[in-house]
């Protein structure tokens, strides 16, 4: 984890692909000793919950799709940021409307309000270069519903 850029065009290994790339981490020195393993797992959670929102409902009409990865240590936190070429969708108007149509005990419709939970400051926004770029940021203080889960 050094703030490498990495890149991925295939939506068909997208996933394995990110996970190699935790994996590797966990278990080498490439995790920086402040980063707790709780904090990685939470940044785990929302990359997969959103690169698999990207391979299930992304529409890559006007390219082949182009997704970009960035994970910076910042102290005992994690910065993310993930970029790709699709054609977007507004955030935020889902996350005012989600919670309210969702049943009891769905089966689907829960990755990006998982995502939501497990990060703070985030944001998604479309770039001059033509890419959506969500980024956020996982804190190792941070005491999330999600705790149930290691």
């Amino acid at each position: 984890m050094d703030d490498t850029l990495y890149r991925f065009q295939s939506l068909d290994t997208l996933i394995e692909e990110v996970h190699t790339l935790f994996d590797q981490w966990e278990r080498s020195e490439h995790r920086p000793p402040a980063i707790a393993l709780r904090t990685m797992y939470l940044v785990k959670l929302a990359v997969h919950e959103w690169v698999a929102n990207l391979i299930q409902h992304a529409s890559f009409h006007h390219a082949p799709p182009q997704v970009q990865l960035r994970i910076r240590p910042s102290g005992s936190d994690v910065c993310c940021m993930i970029a790709d070429n699709s054609d977007g969708f507004d955030l935020q108007a889902y996350f005012e409307t989600a919670p309210s149509a969702l049943q009891a005990f769905p089966e689907r419709g829960t990755g990006l309000l998982i995502l939501q939970s497990c990060t703070e400051e985030l944001s998604y926004e479309r770039t001059s270069d033509g890419f959506n770029r969500l980024s956020f940021r996982v804190s190792a203080d941070q005491d999330s519903w999600l705790s149930i889960l290691y």
